[in-house]
């Protein structure tokens, strides 16, 4: 496998939520979690924001216990303020080490995972939900507790949720059904009586690693991604897949629906989009022409799926590792770049960028934002959220450049 030499092995790339073009940027740090304090630290999750305009994120490690936390972030008297919502202890009957972003449910519940932690101290991972007291506190509870042989690892990967309040994701390990495989995707789904009902939709076997996100369509289907598998050796497992999970009556259907080849993308990392005529989005960490990533469409059509390469990334000049899209007008897609280059590919800090379509067909790349040298965030280690209220993006910073993290604002 070819390996572009400023490739970061620990990079999560920014999602943008953003629908027009910003023109004019500015950008500046709202929050620094202390080092080695109560508050968190390491927010490579990402941020998701409420209609008041509220951010609610994790952390990794730190607070109370060292083994995480759900934070809060709210604008009020002119500055932002965090309030940690709950303290992972890692201990027998909690979660530690949340990884991926949260989804916010119906009441303002928060739901999540965590890549640690259970039944038993050290287990296999978490399914949480924390739920306002109505008092101004929180209520933790463990919708489920992985025990390696119902999967194990859940990170990077958020939760998805129906019009019923199922909830799907996936883990990256674990031993299901007889063998022990690179992930699982799963679901859980409400009981009438209370509590919740798990079930294995899926094991991956040994080359799968599910990294991104579950989507649904219209018939309640799945999609997702695998790091690895597929037909083609890239690194003695394959260049990556994008499967599909079809709801049957009493199980689920698995197929891959693309298979990726190098020269058309490897290893997509992230979460996919999907538009309305059933197109599916999305971008590679490393592969085409520069082994800098591509971003990708694929089609339906009457005899399987056409991919379409929209843009290929890590030309001299250019950004590489490409994360996730995210939808803008139409037309129009959004998302970052960790690390950039000039033309004697020198490694340069990241960039937001834009993917627009021309009339003929073709994508063009524009820039929306970079971060500058010696800029306090250089690496945005995670998703980019729009938040509405404030009328301004939102992301994390994490290790590169600060050992705690810090969250930072970018204004039109």
């Amino acid at each position: 496998m070819k390996t572009l030499p400023y490739v970061l092995v620990h990079a999560v790339l920014v999602l943008i939520a953003f629908c027009s073009t910003l023109t004019a940027s500015s950008e500046q740090m709202i929050f620094t979690f202390p080092a080695g304090g109560s508050s968190g630290n390491l927010p490579t999750g990402g941020l998701i924001s409420d209609a008041a305009g509220n951010l609610y994120g994790v952390t990794e490690i730190g607070g109370t216990f060292n083994n995480g936390t759900v934070f809060k972030l709210s604008f009020e008297n002119g500055i932002w303020s965090e309030t940690v919502l709950y303290s992972f202890s890692g201990a027998a009957g909690d979660g530690a080490g949340p990884a991926s972003a949260l989804l916010l449910g119906a009441g303002g519940n928060l739901y999540g995972t965590t890549a640690g932690g259970g039944a038993s101290a050290g287990g296999y991972g978490t399914v949480f939900r924390l739920a306002p007291d109505g008092n101004g506190g929180w209520t933790e509870t463990i919708l489920h507790s992985f025990n390696g042989n119902d999967g194990g690892g859940p990170m990077d990967a958020p939760l998805v949720s129906d019009a019923q309040g199922n909830l799907y994701g996936v883990t990256h390990g674990g031993c299901v059904f007889g063998y022990c495989s690179n992930g699982s995707a799963f679901e859980l789904s409400p009981k009438a009586t209370g509590g919740w009902s798990f079930k294995v939709l899926h094991s991956f076997g040994h080359a799968g690693l599910p990294d991104g996100g579950l989507i649904l369509d219209k018939a309640g289907n799945l999609y997702g991604t695998t790091t690895y598998s597929g037909p083609k050796d890239c690194s003695m497992a394959g260049c990556g897949t994008i499967y599909k999970l079809s709801r049957g009556a009493k199980s689920w259907a698995f197929t891959t629906i693309h298979a990726f080849t190098y020269s058309d993308g490897e290893y997509p990392w992230g979460n996919l989009l999907m538009d309305s005529s059933g197109n599916i989005y999305g971008a590679t960490l490393l592969g085409g022409a520069y082994n800098g990533g591509v971003a990708f469409r694929l089609s339906p059509t009457k005899t399987g799926w056409k991919e379409t390469v929209l843009y290929t990334f890590g030309a001299p000049g250019d950004g590489a590792d490409p994360f996730s899209l995210i939808f803008g007008a139409p037309g129009h897609l959004f998302g970052t770049v960790p690390v950039s280059s000039d033309a004697n590919f020198n490694q340069l800090n990241g960039y937001a960028f834009e993917l627009s379509r021309n009339a003929n067909g073709t994508w063009n790349e524009s820039r929306v934002y970079s971060f500058s040298q010696g800029n306090s965030v250089p690496f945005p280690n995670s998703n980019l959220v729009w938040n509405h209220a404030r009328t301004a993006l939102f992301g994390t910073v994490g290790p590169y450049s600060d050992p705690a993290g810090a969250v930072y604002e970018v204004t039109p």
